[in-house]
């Protein structure tokens, strides 16, 4: 059995049905400093992704106004995933390749005051060729559309990798639901104001308003030490929140019980 096909197996006992693999070193050239395969394993090979979908029911409750199922599936997946990413990092270490679990979710980093996975594994899963960035940022998959969440790890084992593919029938040029359906207007031409997304999606009583937050972005560009303390803040914060917005998914023809833009 080859390596792929244990990573296959221990991915299924935690009910993760997407496995796909990244070359690190073209993430390496793509990526900032700070955000690459190689700048946290020395001798990366391969970024092994996990994608595992959220249940379609937890976007159609009548009764849940805070979307306390969506957060508590998705926390689920993570968990999930970042259990799965920990087996196969033992497991090829094991054979012989150092490999490192990458936290799924939290804690975040911040590049130029805004927050960003450890890794983007959603980079990687395109670049794994088994799905594409819609304009929302979101990844989008041709089977489990929006509503997949990945994790993963970093190794040293060269593994088998994919190339990204066109997907044309996904978020094509002439499709823009999902940037006018933001309350906020923080979509337009395929970038996203992460700060003014944030600050309306996310609900927590330590959050600050938008204005501040926006200082404290220019800020970072200005202090080194201000994305530092925005790091230590959002490990906190980020372990439990609320959701108040997620028309950008909803409103996207690739969510699969899509809502009809009024």
């Amino acid at each position: 059995m080859n390596y792929i096909d244990k990573i296959i197996i221990k991915a299924g006992e935690s009910d993760i049905p997407v496995v796909a693999v990244a070359d690190a070193e073209r993430l390496n050239l793509a990526a900032p400093a700070g955000f690459r395969p190689g700048d946290y394993l020395p001798g990366a090979r391969s970024v092994v992704i996990l994608g595992r979908q959220l249940p379609k029911a937890v976007f159609v409750s009548n009764n849940d106004p805070h979307y306390m199922f969506y957060t508590r599936a998705f926390a689920d997946n993570y968990r999930r995933m970042n259990d799965a990413a920990c087996a196969i990092a033992t497991m090829l270490e094991g054979e012989g390749f150092p490999s490192l679990a990458v936290p799924a979710y939290n804690p975040l980093k911040f590049h130029r005051g805004e927050p960003y996975g450890i890794i983007s594994f959603k980079h990687a899963a395109a670049e794994a060729g088994v799905g594409k960035l819609g304009k929302n940022t979101i990844f989008i998959h041709p089977e489990y559309g929006n509503i997949l969440r990945l994790g993963g790890l970093i190794t040293a084992a060269e593994l088998p990798t994919g190339r990204p593919k066109e997907y044309k029938n996904i978020c094509p040029p002439s499709c823009d639901l999902c940037e006018k359906a933001c309350p906020v207007g923080a979509l337009n031409g395929g970038k996203i104001n992460i700060t003014k997304c944030m600050t309306n999606c996310i609900g927590h009583t330590l959050l600050p308003p938008y204005l501040i937050q926006s200082s404290l972005r220019w800020m970072a560009g200005k202090i080194g030490w201000i994305d530092s303390f925005m790091e230590y803040f959002t490990t906190s914060m980020f372990e439990n929140y609320g959701i108040r917005c997620m028309e950008c998914l909803l409103f996207c023809p690739h969510f699969p019980c899509r809502k009809q833009q009024k």
